[in-house]
């Protein structure tokens, strides 16, 4: 089925005065691209530069702590942290989900449950069912 305007022209709507105010647009939009650096240019630059000369760095000289309160070097992490490698994924219709949680080393619950149920809210604050729609 044809649409009822095919090739014809609406009523009421003007394609030189649309293809005019297109124009109008595009070159107001090349004209404030062109005049953006003059005007905004400024936004561009850092606050860092902007403020470096108006705080000047100081050097400071290092201080050497005596052995006591001195610092230990840094230890790599996987001198504490041993991971080992993961089980084998069972085989389930989902493959994936939940996997790690069976085995008792590798569940997410580690210390008990976190949320404990304790019913609903109308039978916490003892409301009267009757009252809840």
């Amino acid at each position: 089925m044809a649409d009822k305007a095919g090739g014809k022209a609406l009523a009421g709507f003007n394609f030189v005065a649309q293809d005019q105010i297109w124009k109008d647009h595009v070159k107001y939009e090349e004209d404030s691209r062109k005049s953006w650096p003059q005007h905004w240019g400024f936004l561009k630059t850092t606050y860092r530069d902007l403020v470096k000369d108006d705080f000047p760095k100081t050097e400071r000289e290092k201080i050497i702590l005596p052995p006591p309160l001195a610092l230990p070097p840094i230890t790599p992490i996987s001198r504490y942290i041993k991971i080992g490698r993961s089980p084998a994924v069972p085989e389930t219709t989902a493959q994936f989900v939940g996997w790690r949680s069976t085995k008792y080393d590798c569940r997410l619950e580690k210390y008990g449950r976190y949320a404990k149920p304790k019913g609903g809210l109308v039978r916490q604050l003892n409301w009267p069912q009757e009252g809840i729609d």
